[in-house]
């Protein structure tokens, strides 16, 4: 939904405002030293056994392209591994904060 990419989730996003502030902090880490949050995440989720599905939305061409270059580079070169923990450093605060979503029951 937008949380771990250089524009950032839309205004409506659901999650709380500590857990924005952080992907923002991670998104800007990143792209300081040339790299793409969007590239890190998508192969961190690639990578990751304990995610057995990765939905992705993309609106552009432009995005697939990218994607599918990300998963091309995690099997050849592997991920970055420290930018990887340095990301992972200022996400820690944030981990496993998440929100409501769906239809809630009373």
């Amino acid at each position: 939904m937008g949380l771990l990419t250089d524009n950032g989730p839309p205004e409506w996003h659901p999650a709380p405002e500590e857990l924005k502030s952080a992907c923002k902090a991670a998104a800007d880490h990143c792209r300081k030293k040339g790299k793409s949050i969007t590239k890190l995440a998508m192969q961190y989720s690639l990578m990751n056994n304990e995610i057995s599905t990765v939905l992705v939305g993309m609106n552009s061409l432009e995005q697939v392209e990218e994607n599918v270059a990300a998963a091309l580079e995690l099997s050849t070169s592997g991920i970055d591994e420290e930018l990887m923990r340095e990301v992972e450093a200022i996400l820690e605060p944030v981990k496993n904060l998440t929100w409501p979503s769906g239809i809630q029951q009373a």
